[in-house]
């Protein structure tokens, strides 16, 4: 995961940004405090936890969000998914617009 890079680097996270009741996103940063990626957190019984480089990140924003500007992300990113329920819209999305990611599931306590 570019997460655990991220952290072996002494990357940090932002706090959480909700979106749903059970989807947030976290910014990373890198020692100059530049923006690197993002952390997108699906909690649900199963978990999934997709990291994007913000380049992609930028392309989510732009191709699927319509808006590049992060100031409108929140807002923006819970209207799609108010608009697509299906739990894996947001992974549908970044495939149909080749967005790269990584990403994670725990099944019942299983990693896969």
């Amino acid at each position: 995961m570019y997460s655990d890079i991220w952290l072996q680097e002494g990357y940090k996270s932002g706090d959480r940004i909700v979106v749903s009741d059970e989807v947030d996103y976290k910014i990373w940063t890198n020692l100059d405090g530049e923006i690197i990626g993002v952390s997108v957190n699906y909690e649900r019984a199963d978990d999934f936890h997709y990291d994007l480089p913000i380049e992609e990140w930028t392309k989510f924003l732009e191709k699927v969000l319509g808006n590049a500007d992060m100031n409108h992300t929140q807002k923006l990113f819970e209207d799609f998914l108010k608009n697509n329920p299906n739990l894996f819209s947001f992974e549908d999305a970044l495939k149909d617009n080749n967005i790269k990611y990584d990403k994670i599931a725990f099944y019942d306590g299983d990693i896969f």
